[in-house]
């Protein structure tokens, strides 16, 4: 393996553990550039991502476990996480560990309030990650696919340069709409 693919699939394992517990912006944006030259590549770095963030996922779990206050603290400490969130999070668990994983991945429900919610509600640890990886799993392949149809396929005659502009441009307007919505 070239050095510059270690490098990409180690940062995107460590910004996965990294979301999964305290970092607030998703892997998703490493993950859709690395798609703009390598499908492969970004599916692969998907997969650690997927599995760094079961690892950060099980020791905010154990946190919760051990120290449900602090849990929320760090919960809330977090930008862009407020008590309604933590309570849509609940409410999806209750509808069913994987399709409230899946459902939250996809609109905008961070996985670290899951690992909390999960271990205040006696989910077992084996079942949570088992539910866990596939969720995670799905979110990170459908954004790099995504971004590869969109900026390797469709934009295929752009240059590299400025499908990377357009990329950040798109992750600035995502941000900000984010943001702007939970206020």
């Amino acid at each position: 393996m070239r050095p510059g693919n270690r490098r990409g699939l180690a940062a995107a394992g460590l910004w996965g553990f990294a979301e999964a517990t305290v970092f607030f912006t998703v892997p998703d944006v490493l993950l859709t550039f690395l798609a703009q030259t390598s499908l492969r590549r970004a599916l692969l770095a998907s997969l650690f991502t997927a599995l760094a963030a079961c690892i950060g996922g099980t020791m905010l779990y154990a946190l919760a476990l051990n120290r449900p206050n602090a849990a929320q603290a760090l919960l809330l400490a977090v930008p862009g996480i407020f008590p309604d969130l933590i309570t849509r999070a609940g409410t999806l668990l209750e509808n069913g560990l994987l399709p409230g994983l899946v459902e939250g991945s996809l609109t905008g429900v961070p996985y670290k309030i899951f690992a909390v919610e999960a271990a205040q509600t006696g989910t077992p640890l084996a079942l949570f990650l088992l539910a866990s990886l596939p969720a995670r799993l799905l979110r990170f392949t459908l954004s790099s696919l995504a971004s590869w149809l969109i900026f390797a396929k469709l934009l295929s005659g752009v240059s590299l340069w400025t499908r990377r502009i357009l990329l950040a441009a798109f992750w600035v307007v995502f941000y900000a709409s984010y943001y702007a919505g939970l206020e």
